[in-house]
């Protein structure tokens, strides 16, 4: 399911529940980057891509042979004959052994692409940053551990690492015991001023940041910056006792139908739980990541029996009190997974955090070089800010796109992204010649077989790579589709104003399937 959509099951619950949502924030629904079962083989060993070699510093250009236009004709029709036919729709596929186009719908026209964005982002990050690039994650303080105590604060340091976690806490418990500490007389304090600027994305909705896929992009991120809500015997519980709960579902009547809301404060961590019901499952983002990182190193610390005199505290970019940690000492440290398996991971499962702290890692190495046209905005502008305008300036210079798409987050959930579906296949085109081909195509979803394609185009299983996108009223899917004559296409499917009640993923991916098909 897309991670930001409001889907049918989610529309159905938000019905039982009445006006829950508009009014109160809602009920949860599992979205796009839920986590799916362990899958089966998702190699893509299979799915072998003949380094293309196409200019794209020339316009492609749209094939005028019979089956390209038959095949054309009817993907267009299945659109037209669809109950979304009302619909913006914009298609190209693009054949990576000639570069022509087979079948181009609004191709040049600007839509909203919701998650199939990340692509931009993978390729950005892949080619600037390279898929070896690790994040590094400290522990500092302004003294020394003498005779096991450290007379101070110790301070943790992100640098923006996705997967920090609690198992990484551990590790950096471990070296700091190896170090014989006994005692920190100080505090416990979760640094994320690494990155300036917003950790949410610019044009998100209000209503999305309490969930999961809304998790706010902390330099010091932990456990995807999130919980999961459940119910025992009526009463709410998290897995953490970071959260504060409140309320509780009282029991059904038979026939009744079970309908069980959720609410986050905005900028607090408080949920309430409200309704009627003995099942639930939410994931809700965690406020203040760095606070919540603090506290699970200090409580890692005493578990180890190291006794801290102090507190569990956080500091951001626009704290006064925030220590130069230049200066500082290092005590222990860790490393992130490659970007290469970060990248997987993300559009695998489609993990919109992980999609935002590389946005802002691109922009904190290399913001000066995408600098603003506006010298005041320039000067006062985010890490978030100064990674898309990383992203769309190296998008421009490499032929990949114009320069009127607009970028405002790293993920897609942003209302404020446009990008022309040909900009897509272009830099899908891009990365299959690129050096770091084989690491971004073994990043996309298999069909029928893993990540967020697991339960789609089963009757296509294998013949499919792609990332799947989805927000209300959006839907999208782009990737590498292959034939029974071994062609290879570069796709691209964007879905906008979608209303209808169910929405246009089937339809997407019957146009999928026709691109593997062989029409003569």
């Amino acid at each position: 399911m897309p991670e930001e959509k409001i889907t049918e099951r989610r529309r159905l619950f938000l019905t039982a529940c009445l006006f829950s949502f508009s009014i109160f924030g809602g009920c949860f629904s599992s979205g796009e980057n839920k986590q799916p079962s362990p899958a089966h083989n998702s190699n893509t060993a299979a799915f072998e891509i003949l380094t293309p070699n196409i200019n794209l510093t020339k316009p492609l250009e749209i094939s005028r042979e019979p089956k390209d236009a038959a095949l054309c004709e009817k993907i267009n029709r299945t659109i037209e004959q669809s109950e979304f036919a009302n619909a913006r729709w914009g298609v190209i596929a693009i054949d990576l052994k000639d570069g022509r186009v087979v079948c181009g719908r609004d191709a040049q026209k600007l839509f909203n692409p919701a998650s199939v964005h990340k692509i931009l982002t993978s390729v950005v990050a892949l080619d600037k940053l390279g898929a070896d690039f690790r994040w590094q994650t400290k522990a500092v303080s302004d003294k020394q551990i003498e005779n096991g105590i450290l007379d101070g604060d110790l301070i943790i340091y992100g640098q923006g690492a996705p997967d920090f976690n609690d198992e990484a806490v551990e590790k950096l418990v471990n070296q700091l015991q190896g170090k014989n500490l006994k005692k920190i007389k100080g505090n416990i304090v979760g640094n994320e001023s690494f990155f300036k600027g917003d950790t949410l994305g610019d044009g998100w909705t209000w209503n999305d940041v309490q969930w999961y896929y809304g998790a706010e992009a902390s330099a010091l991120s932990i456990n995807e910056n999130q919980t999961t809500i459940n119910l025992q015997n009526g009463k709410p519980n998290a897995s953490t006792d970071f959260v504060e709960i409140s309320g509780g579902a009282k029991p059904i009547e038979t026939e009744e139908t079970e309908a069980v809301g959720v609410k986050r404060g905005l900028g607090d961590n408080k949920v309430y739980v409200w309704g009627k019901g003995k099942t639930l499952d939410a994931r809700i983002a965690v406020e203040n990541p760095a606070l919540w990182s603090a506290k699970i190193l200090k409580d890692a610390l005493e578990k180890k029996g190291i006794k801290v005199e102090g507190a569990a505290k956080s500091v951001d970019w626009k704290s006064e009190n925030k220590s130069d940690v230049s200066n500082l000492n290092e005590l222990a440290s860790i490393e992130s997974r490659t970007l290469g398996e970060i990248v997987r991971r993300m559009n695998k499962n489609s993990v919109n955090l992980y999609a935002e702290l590389i946005l802002r890692t691109l922009g904190k190495k290399f913001g000066e070089t995408a600098p603003n046209e506006n010298p005041k905005i320039q000067k006062l502008r985010g890490d978030d800010s100064a990674g898309a305008s990383v992203i769309k300036k190296w998008l421009t210079e490499n032929n990949v796109a114009a320069d009127e798409i607009q970028i405002h987050d790293g993920s897609g959930l942003s209302r404020l992204d446009f990008a022309t579906p040909e900009a897509f296949g272009r830099a899908l085109v891009f990365a299959a010649q690129s050096n770091f081909a084989d690491v971004f195509r073994n990043s996309l979803p298999v069909a029928g077989t893993d990540g967020t394609l697991r339960g789609r185009l089963g009757n296509v299983s294998g013949k499919v790579l792609a990332k799947t996108g989805s927000i209300t009223y959006v839907n999208s899917l782009a990737g590498y589709a292959k034939n029974s004559n071994n062609e290879t296409f570069a796709f691209v499917i964007i879905c906008n104003n979608e209303t209808r009640k169910a929405d246009s993923s089937s339809v997407i991916d019957s146009v999928a399937t026709i691109l593997t098909e062989t029409l003569n």
